[in-house]
């Protein structure tokens, strides 16, 4: 029933799995993510995020909630010009990467 309720919602979620490069310790991982956090929050249209770490098989999934499709793309270029961004980025295996919005 939850999917269904979204539908019905004018509100934009993004879905992100991911996992980090072999050599970032899961610790590190935490503060990257909260460092991400407090970015994110930042931008035009944001609602909230939440994210959550699977030990099991070494992946995070984050989900953000943005007020429009259209600022979450927005957001979504914009956050690759800010360093702090670019630097958990950096941690992140590009391979492993699922994205939806």
């Amino acid at each position: 029933m939850l999917f269904s309720n979204l539908a019905l919602s004018a509100d934009a979620y993004e879905i992100v799995s991911l996992k980090f490069k072999d050599d970032v310790k899961v610790d590190e991982q935490k503060k990257l993510m909260a460092d991400l956090n407090r970015i994110i929050q930042k931008f035009e249209g944001f609602k909230s995020r939440d994210y959550f770490y699977s030990p099991e098989n070494e992946r995070w999934i984050d989900f953000v909630v943005w007020s429009d499709v259209k600022l979450a793309k927005k957001a979504s270029g914009e956050v690759m010009n800010d360093p702090i961004a670019g630097a958990v980025f950096s941690k992140i295996d590009e391979k492993t990467i699922f994205f939806t919005l």
